[in-house]
């Protein structure tokens, strides 16, 4: 982590230097080779991590990464405001799009150093919660099967079979409600704290910068849930209706 730190660091001093375009750009493309490797090692440890849960090597790799990343998210803000700061900015649209700058421009609004506690607390829980849904073993017809295997069978033409690989899906979350209830409720208020403490009113606009959600608003998204119930949803009543008809089933289905 240290290594990283300082090579960002001598990548900034270096895009401050640039005498010309080519030199900026020779850093910048060092900059997206060095944070491409960091985020390979962080995604192979993620699938290997979620493929096997109880892996200990991956277990504490993941660890590392959930307490380790916040610290790595200040410099690399660094970096970005140096960017675009940067007198080949025009140069740079010109080649690359305007988008670079503008998700640039929201990444700054989601990070302070006053959250990395938060951020390491937020990954933690996180972290609990997929290992929490990961470590499932569920008895469904005599054998035992994780969550994602069960999928094919509550898709299954049968409905008596279907209905069980149902129940024995949410037998697992009936089961694990006090820890996956602990984990929602921790994590909305750590949220809405981090939020609050960047200068927001709650975490739904820092979870639009999150998601580089650039080309719409929330007022947009309202607009669209209203579209659907007056537009779709009628449409879908329609059919089900239509489809408990044909199978003599009572309505609602």
């Amino acid at each position: 982590i240290d290594e990283i730190r300082a090579q960002v660091e001598g990548l900034i001093e270096s895009l401050n230097k640039a005498e010309c375009f080519d030199e900026a750009e020779k850093v910048f493309l060092e900059y997206d080779a060095l944070t491409g490797h960091v985020e390979t090692m962080i995604t192979l440890c993620y699938i290997r991590h979620s493929v096997d849960t109880l892996d200990e090597f991956y277990d504490k790799e993941n660890e590392f990464i959930d307490e380790n990343m916040p610290l790595l998210i200040e410099v690399m803000q660094k970096w970005t405001m140096a960017l675009l700061a940067s007198p080949f900015k025009a140069d740079f649209i010109n080649k690359y799009g305007e988008l670079l700058f503008v998700n640039s421009e929201m990444e700054l609004k989601t990070f302070s150093p006053e959250i990395v506690g938060e951020l390491q607390e937020e990954n933690k829980l996180v972290s609990e919660y997929q290992k929490l849904v990961a470590s499932a073993q569920v008895e469904y017809e005599g054998e035992t099967y994780t969550l994602s295997q069960l999928t094919p069978f509550k898709q299954q033409p049968d409905d008596e079979k279907r209905t069980a690989a149902w129940n024995a899906d949410g037998g697992f979350y009936k089961a694990n409600k006090a820890d996956l209830d602990r984990i929602y409720d921790e994590l909305t208020h750590l949220r809405d704290k981090m939020a609050k403490k960047l200068g927001y009113e709650n975490f739904v606009e820092l979870g639009y910068y999150r998601m580089q959600r650039n080309s719409y608003t929330k007022e947009d998204v309202a607009d669209f849930r209203e579209a659907v119930q007056k537009y779709l949803v009628p449409v879908a009543d329609r059919i089900y209706k239509e489809q408990a008809e044909r199978t003599g089933k009572s309505y609602p289905l």
